[in-house]
C-alpha cells in the first residue's frame, strides 16, 4: 500500500471506512493530507503560464462557504447558473435554484476555487473575484469509493486555456492520495463540447450510466445525461501497485 498514507488512513482502508474517515477530517487536515501546498503552488504556476494572469487557488469546505465566504458561494452559484441552467431546464432533472444551492452546501462537499490576486497582497480571501471552481466529494457510488465531481465552471475568458484541465488534475490527485477507486462525474449529452473534453481527459462512460427506458406505451426514452468515470488506481506507480497487491 502507498507509503505516503498515514496509519489512520491505512486503518480506514483496511476497515472499509475510507469515505467516513476522510469526511470526518477538518478542512485543514484534509488539505494537508490530500492536497498539499506544493500541488497548489504548481497549479498556480500553471495558471500563470497558461493565462498570463496571477490566479490563486483555495480549498474550501461547504461549511466555510456558508459561514465565512457567502460572496464566494454566490459567485460559484452564478457560474453554475450561467453555464448550466439551460441544460438542466432541457433535461428530466430540471433547474431549481433552491435545490442547486442545497446541493452545493452538502456537508462533505469541497471546493477548489480560482480567484484573481488583488493588488500585491498574496493570499486574498476568495469572494466575488472568483473566476473558476470545481466542487467535489469523497463518497460511495454504486458500492465504490470514489471522488465525485459535482461542478466545474470557468468564466468565459478563461475557457480553452487549460485552467479546467489543471483543476481536474488537482481533483484526481486528491482522489489518488485518498486511495479511492475512480473519479466520476455527470455530463449532459447536449453539452457536446464538455463531453468531448472529458473524453480527451481520459473519462469514459461508466458501467452505471443510465441506459434508455421503455415507457408503458412502448416509447423508448433516452436519458439526457451520462455518467463518466476514470480509474485512479490504474495510474499508480508500479511499486505502489505491487505494494497494494501485497497488502491485499
Amino acid at each position: 500500500m502507498n507509503s505516503r498514507l498515514s496509519k489512520s488512513h491505512r486503518k480506514a482502508i483496511e476497515e472499509g471506512k475510507l469515505v467516513e474517515s476522510i469526511n470526518a477530517l477538518d478542512i485543514g487536515t484534509f488539505a494537508a493530507q490530500l492536497c498539499d501546498t506544493t500541488a497548489v503552488s504548481e497549479a498556480e504556476k500553471k495558471f500563470k503560464e497558461k493565462t498570463g494572469k496571477c490566479l490563486e487557488l483555495s480549498l474550501l469546505s461547504a461549511d466555510a462557504l456558508k459561514r465565512d465566504c457567502k460572496d464566494a458561494l454566490e459567485a460559484c452559484f452564478d457560474l453554475v447558473e450561467e453555464s448550466s441552467a439551460d441544460d438542466y431546464k432541457a433535461s428530466e432533472i430540471k433547474w431549481s435554484s433552491a435545490k442547486k444551492r442545497k446541493e452545493m452546501l452538502l456537508p462533505d462537499m469541497k471546493y477548489l476555487v480560482v480567484h484573481q490576486r488583488s493588488g500585491s497582497e498574496y493570499r486574498t480571501a476568495p469572494g466575488t473575484s472568483i473566476c473558476a471552481f470545481v466542487s467535489f466529494m469523497i463518497t460511495y457510488e454504486d458500492g465504490y469509493e470514489v471522488i465525485y465531481v459535482y461542478e466545474i465552471h470557468l468564466e468565459r475568458h478563461l475557457r480553452g486555456q487549460g485552467v479546467g484541465t489543471v483543476l481536474m488534475q488537482m481533483v484526481e490527485s486528491v482522489g489518488r492520495n485518498a486511495w479511492v477507486e475512480k473519479c466520476m462525474l455527470t455530463v449532459f449529452k447536449a453539452n457536446q463540447k464538455a463531453l468531448k473534453w472529458y473524453k480527451h481527459c481520459g473519462y469514459q462512460i461508466d458501467d452505471f450510466s443510465p441506459g434508455p427506458r421503455v415507457l408503458r406505451n412502448g416509447t423508448i426514452k433516452e436519458p439526457t445525461y451520462l455518467i463518466l468515470s476514470k480509474s485512479l488506481k490504474a495510474v499508480l506507480e508500479p511499486q505502489s501497485c505491487a505494494a497494494a497487491q501485497r497488502a491485499s
